[in-house]
């Protein structure tokens, strides 16, 4: 298991084994317990993203909802063709 040193204030300690006394655990295990609710929330927007846009993809049964055809060539903006040389 990793070990890590945090160099943080007196009224900042104070507050920290605190509210670690108040949530009856040590604080080691607090920060743990906010280090870890902090990351694990960045991944699981990113997840619960990811799983929202796969389970919406195709859920909406509406013909309007088409790709519109192909514009053909002849009909787009004339460009300088000296541009592309």
């Amino acid at each position: 298991m990793a070990q890590i040193s945090l160099y943080i204030d007196d009224a900042i300690a104070s507050k920290l084994s605190a509210v670690a006394k108040a949530n009856n655990c040590s604080v080691s295990k607090f920060v743990t317990s906010v280090l870890t609710e902090r990351f694990a929330d960045q991944s699981t927007k990113y997840e619960l993203k990811r799983q929202l846009l796969s389970e919406l993809r195709g859920a909406i049964d509406d013909a309007t909802l088409v790709e519109p055809p192909e514009i053909p060539w002849e009909l787009d903006a004339p460009r300088p063709t000296e541009m592309f040389r």
